[in-house]
């Protein structure tokens, strides 16, 4: 690992117009290389271990005398796993992989083991090594005629390419991949690609694009099923996704995600990213001036990288001592350390690393009141950073992308509009099919609509006839409760009436036909207030529902049969139509229970709310089939309460079954 580069004046101003600027920047900008995300693939999916405990179940098969398909499979993937843990290691099983996979000549695993040296040569800094080995699996892959095999591999040399700023390559690579991808519906390897595209814009400061993949990419492995490589996927992309935040300096976001790749890195065994992580929080703990959080990250991070066989990898971890040395204005020492890695640097030719100690020899001698060694690594500074980085490769490169964006909505477009030709073609072949539907298709929606509308004048016509019907029954009770009843009574009192001249003169005769004349009209007045009670219930005109109903209660319980009546929110001021309706329906219901359910227990319940009355009416009789009664002229009482209570928008359900009693429930709308 390398570190990042650092903040630059603009390459078109002259160094002394960038000199009173150099001080203040570099003890305000900590660079670092973010950890770059290699393209893996082709490893088996393992549950619940970390790295340790793959390499030591791995070592055990080669304990069991495995056969040479076997052994060299296995050789292949220590190669990888020790990648991460000790790069001596893997490059050892990588030779004997190699070995294995020659003596078998199998091509196959020959092109992986060559992809899997290439990537511990990259996370070793050998990027002349790493791309050698990458090109040899690709050629293998070639020859195979192997696509998406080599649409990995441009990932993993584009990775190469980017760590040796040879951005435009890199970025023609990631885009190359990232389309057959894309093309083939390969979301796992297309989001790995979109994480490298995220590192190549942290490291071109376009940290709002470098945001958005890298963001779209923990996304992606966030949703899925964890194993080994997919943590190893959050442990490295978290670290990146902090840099990004925080060359936004978005210091909060960016803390969160180095602890999330600390603690993701660390469980996994990955002690690369567990070193750069801390690393990181050191260099943004330092930033923020929180100086013992820093040493206690740097001196975490420098413990880890020691465990790796890189001299420059364990080195660069001696710049950000120095820089928290710097910070705390201990100039000599970080002098002193420096000065002392600065030779390696050169002669490894690590160029980032060189870059970040010339940009902090250059604040160390200015506070030191050394003006020619500061402007002498000043100018060196300018140099390799207009070497490596430059307005035009950034423009150029961001402009490959916009490209690759526009170039994919174009053939998006062109794909689109060829399907719509091939639709066009095929629908002009039945366009009469078509017509011909489309006026059979109107024709059945006319028909049904109107048959629609039929059904609705139908019910309306029926709910109409129940009304009319109920209104006539009332009205033929109302007339036979008259003729038999009252009309009886008072032709009787006119027979009384017309003989009284008989017996003017015989007053014993005459006052008992007095009396009985009078005993007939009382009985006539009787007769007719029940009937208009029945009408209209006194209570109901005189005052309201509630005590209406509470004296048809008093009037029908009796020992034999128990009403409980339960009324709560009834306002006095109801609609009059809805009091007359539901007393009717009320005293229907009992009159219905008392010829024909053998209940002895009646419960009503009258709950009004702000939009609303409830009613409920249950009894604990033999019960019925709603539906059968409905269809038999007996039904006619159901008919009409249903009927009515259409009329005023209301709803009615009942529920009855043989010898489960019946439960009527009410609903009717207030407003």
């Amino acid at each position: 690992m390398k570190t990042a580069l650092p903040t630059s004046c603009s390459t078109h101003r002259k160094p002394s117009g960038c000199r009173r600027l150099y001080e203040l920047r570099l003890t305000k900008v900590f660079g670092f290389r973010a950890l770059l995300f290699v393209f893996l693939f082709a490893f088996p999916v393992l549950q619940a271990q970390n790295l340790s405990e793959v390499i030591s179940n791995l070592k055990s098969e080669l304990t069991k005398n495995p056969d040479d398909k076997k052994r060299a499979s296995v050789y292949a993937d220590l190669t990888w796993y020790y990648a991460s843990v000790s790069v001596d290691s893997a490059l050892s099983y990588g030779k004997k992989a190699i070995a294995a996979t020659e003596k078998l000549q199998d091509s196959v695993l020959l092109a992986q083991v060559h992809s899997d040296l290439g990537a511990v040569h990259f996370r070793n800094n050998d990027f002349k090594k790493s791309e050698q080995h990458y090109l040899k699996s690709y050629q293998i892959r070639k020859k195979q005629k192997n696509a998406a095999g080599i649409a990995k591999l441009n990932n993993n040399l584009a990775s190469v390419y980017q760590s040796s700023f040879q951005y435009n390559k890199a970025m023609k690579m990631y885009l190359e991949a990232l389309k057959y991808f894309e093309a083939k519906g390969d979301a796992r390897n297309a989001n790995i690609t979109k994480a490298n595209i995220g590192l190549l814009f942290v490291d071109l400061k376009d940290n709002p694009n470098a945001v958005k993949y890298i963001g779209e990419a923990v996304k992606y492995f966030e949703s899925q099923e964890r194993s080994v490589e997919i943590e190893n996927k959050l442990c490295e992309n978290y670290l990146n996704l902090g840099k990004a935040f925080q060359m936004q300096k978005k210091y909060a976001e960016a803390e969160l995600q180095y602890q999330k790749s600390s603690e993701i890195c660390k469980k996994v065994g990955n002690k690369q990213g567990f070193s750069f992580a801390n690393r990181n929080l050191g260099n943004l703990y330092t930033l923020q001036r929180k100086d013992s959080l820093a040493a206690v990250n740097l001196q975490v991070s420098k413990e880890v990288r020691e465990e790796f066989n890189s001299k420059i990898d364990q080195e660069s971890n001696s710049i950000d001592v120095a820089q928290h040395l710097i910070v705390q204005g201990k100039y000599p020492e970080g002098k002193r350390m420096l000065l002392k890695i600065l030779p390696l640097f050169e002669k490894e030719n690590s160029k980032e690393n060189q870059l970040s100690t010339y940009k902090l020899l250059t604040n160390v001698y200015h506070h030191l009141a050394k003006p020619d060694s500061a402007e002498y690594y000043f100018e060196k500074y300018i140099a390799l950073d207009n070497e490596l980085v430059n307005v035009g490769v950034s423009s150029s490169t961001a402009e490959l992308e916009k490209k690759y964006q526009t170039l994919k909505k174009d053939s998006e477009i062109l794909q689109q509009k060829s399907k719509i030709l091939k639709r066009n073609v095929a629908l002009l072949s039945l366009v009469g099919v078509l017509l011909l539907g489309a006026v059979f298709y109107r024709n059945r929606q006319h028909r049904q609509k109107a048959e629609l509308q039929k059904a609705i004048l139908h019910q309306q016509d029926l709910a109409t006839r129940a009304v009319i019907t109920a209104e006539d029954n009332e009205r033929k009770r109302m007339a036979s409760h008259l003729h038999d009843g009252v009309g009886q009574l008072l032709t009787a009192a006119n027979m009384n009436v017309s003989v009284l001249n008989d017996y003017k003169n015989d007053p014993e005769n005459f006052n008992t036909i007095i009396h009985r004349t009078s005993g007939i009209l009382a009985d006539a007045i009787k007769d007719v207030r029940t009937l208009s009670h029945q009408m209209m219930p006194n209570m109901l005109i005189k005052n309201s529902l509630t005590n209406a109903l509470r004296d048809l209660i008093e009037k029908i319980s009796s020992p034999k049969l128990t009403v409980n009546l339960q009324i709560e929110g009834l306002n006095n001021d109801l609609d009059q139509n809805i009091q007359v309706t539901l007393y009717r329906i009320i005293q229907e219901c009992i009159s219905n229970t008392i010829k024909h359910s053998g209940a002895d227990k009646i419960d009503i319940s009258v709950i009004q709310t702000d939009q609303r009355i409830t009613t409920e009416i249950a009894d604990n009789g033999k019960g019925f089939d709603p539906a059968k009664v409905m269809d038999k002229r007996d039904g006619l009482g159901l008919q009409n309460m249903n009927a009515r209570i259409e009329l005023l928008k209301g709803l009615v359900r009942i529920d009855s079954a043989a010898g489960e009693g019946t439960r009527i429930f009410i609903q009717i709308p207030t407003v």
